[in-house]
């Protein structure tokens, strides 16, 4: 049965680097955090580390969940956060009649500002190029790592990171107990480094790299108290609607993405607009935020069409939210000609000339439930400004759906 598993999920990265292409991934970075070591109970743990680089922690979950699903694994449960802000998610692929998928961690930390996949094969199992497989998968999230490998320097604390998690999942500890010793790790190793950084010769000490970037935060501050927590138990109304984002002025939907309900919240809608605003200053801009805010949602998928649906909603106010990246290719024809005196003769030709375009954008709804069973459909989940020349209209995304 182990050995069954090892194959599916070969298989399944197999299809993956497919879908990438062979060069996809950063080879420089993820390859060379990559670690592969025997577990207590005679299996072997790999995992793997890549800088943030001026990511949003949380962003980074979202990509890490949608590069999962592209490849057939599925949320185990609900992502965690934890007193010092690291994010953690434990996914899985399907189980089959013959074989059962076994659980993967990710794990996003603020602290270490570098995102960690690990996994725990079983004994006497083998997969072809984990490694490569692994920085795969970071490359499909937009984690691609730097040639400086930033993360190194936190590879102490990283490598701790998911191994109580790991533990639990595979029947050596309890989950309550992964939990403290996750917290234990995390203040242990952090303590060490600093002791070790200080103990260093001041003559032979690296210098720091100082983070030169502009910080941004919401100018509001968030208290818990302003989320309504009991609106995400169950009620009897209906949301319902689809996604559009926009590549080079053509609408296209955010098929097969992971979408999140979240009570609305002011400090939530600010700090969405915040990160939106600056997706494309990670090197200039650093967006600080409450990572508490993300923590009471409601976790949902659009379709192949980029439809969505939540049931059994109770009455309020809600932010829906998904991450859309798309791009788009132009061709144009350009007329060639030239002119040969030998002969005296023009010849012509059509070059044709492909661009690409991209874009990334968090896509937004608002979106109020009045009374308990309403039934609202057709909401537009779409860019909200932030610095658009020219805005996203529902009237114009209805009709490019339709």
């Amino acid at each position: 049965m182990a050995s069954r598993s090892g194959l599916l999920w070969a298989q399944i990265l197999v299809s993956a680097s497919a879908i990438i292409g062979p060069s996809a991934y950063a080879a420089t970075e993820c390859e060379q955090n990559y670690t592969s070591r025997p577990s207590a109970d005679g299996g072997t743990i790999h995992q793997s580390f890549v800088g943030l680089y001026g990511i949003d922690t949380a962003k980074a979950m979202v990509n890490l969940e949608q590069s999962a699903h592209k490849i057939g694994f599925q949320p185990v449960a609900d992502s965690q956060v934890g007193p010092d802000g690291l994010i953690t998610l434990v996914v899985a692929q399907k189980a089959t009649a013959t074989a059962r998928g076994f659980p993967i961690v990710l794990a996003v930390s603020p602290k270490t500002d570098s995102a960690i996949i690990a996994f725990q094969l079983a004994k006497d199992v083998t997969v072809a190029g984990v490694k490569g497989n692994i920085c795969s998968f970071f490359d499909a999230a937009g984690l691609k790592g730097d040639d400086t490998n930033a993360s190194r320097q936190k590879s102490a604390l990283n490598s701790q990171l998911a191994l109580p998690l790991l533990s639990a999942l595979n029947g050596t500890i309890s989950i309550e107990q992964a939990v403290k010793d996750t917290a234990a790790a995390s203040d242990a190793v952090n303590t060490q480094t600093k002791a070790t950084a200080h103990s260093v010769s001041d003559r032979g000490a690296a210098p720091a790299i100082a983070d030169k970037r502009k910080v941004v935060s919401p100018k509001s501050t968030f208290n818990p108290a302003d989320v309504d927590a009991s609106m995400i138990a169950e009620g009897n109304s209906t949301i319902s609607g689809f996604t559009c984002g926009v590549v080079a002025s053509q609408q296209q939907a955010a098929a097969d993405q992971a979408i999140t309900l979240f009570p609305y919240s002011a400090y939530l809608k600010e700090a969405i607009d915040l990160i939106d605003a600056n997706r494309y200053k990670g090197e200039k801009v650093r967006v600080e935020i409450d990572k508490r805010v993300f923590d009471t949602r409601l976790d949902g998928m659009t379709n192949s069409n980029g439809d969505f649906q939540f049931t059994r909603i109770k009455p309020g106010r809600y932010l829906i939210m998904t991450v859309f990246n798309g791009s788009s290719t132009r061709v144009q024809n350009n007329l060639r000609s030239s002119y040969d005196p030998s002969r005296n003769t023009i010849y012509e030709w059509t070059e044709q000339e492909e661009t690409t375009y991209s874009s990334s954008d968090i896509l937004q709804a608002d979106v109020t439930v009045k009374q308990d069973g309403q039934v609202i459909d057709g909401v537009v989940v779409k860019p909200i400004g932030n610095g658009r020349l020219l805005p996203v209209l529902s009237s114009v995304c209805k009709w490019h759906h339709n």
